[in-house]
């Protein structure tokens, strides 16, 4: 077992994070939720505020790694500007952690959570619950999005080679490619209904800051 992944959709409205460990070659959801920065606030402040909540969010979980979406494109230029304010700080508070840091573009994570670069976001959260095995998708979608991110850098070539190494031979599931896969199919390779066996991400989950 190897330590959890914490994974952050930056913003400055709202920054979501999700920790996600894989163990005896299941995922499973540790923390998630979503840090919020009022707009009544000087930018300075809300930056320090975000910052503040993202180094207790690294000192609380300690991952062992953080993935962080990769600012790719916007149309919208004051959100860009937002999201790449926010990913920059989270980029310097994994940095100063001393942990490894993964960026992904969104189609880089719906391929490897979804297995469908052009999935959208009901399909990514769907498949998030039914990788986690959540009885729903994690709320708000900010939550589910970083959830998506850990699960990527998971599903990441070096990082994947290592935990689906630690998986023992013949037990069920053992490594991260077979959870993945059989979220993916069901019996037969019929594929399976989103949701499934799990407990209400409200009440295990980290509870969202307000």
């Amino acid at each position: 077992m190897f330590g959890p992944v914490l994974g952050i959709d930056p913003g400055m409205s709202r920054c979501g994070y999700g920790a996600v460990i894989q163990e005896g070659g299941f995922l499973q959801a540790l923390a998630c939720g979503v840090i919020r920065t009022p707009a009544s606030q000087a930018l300075p402040e809300r930056l320090a505020a975000l910052e503040t909540e993202l180094e207790a969010l690294v000192t609380d979980l300690r991952p062992v790694a953080v993935a962080v979406e990769r600012v790719f494109f916007q149309v919208n230029v004051r959100t860009a500007m937002s999201v790449g304010q926010a990913s920059g700080l989270a980029l310097a508070v994994a940095a100063r952690a001393g942990l490894p840091v993964g960026q992904y573009t969104p189609n880089e994570v719906k391929q490897a959570v979804a297995g469908y670069g052009a999935a959208d976001k009901a399909q990514v959260q769907a498949m998030v619950a039914r990788l986690l095995r959540l009885s729903q998708a994690p709320r708000p979608p900010d939550a589910a999005d970083a959830l998506a991110l850990a699960i990527c850098h998971l599903s990441a070539g070096r990082f994947r080679a290592r935990l689906d190494a630690g998986g023992r031979d013949g037990e069920p599931g053992a490594g991260l490619a077979r959870a993945v896969a059989a979220a993916l199919r069901g019996p037969g390779g019929v594929p399976r209904k989103p949701g499934g066996p799990g407990v209400s991400p409200e009440k295990e989950l980290r509870k969202e800051k307000p």
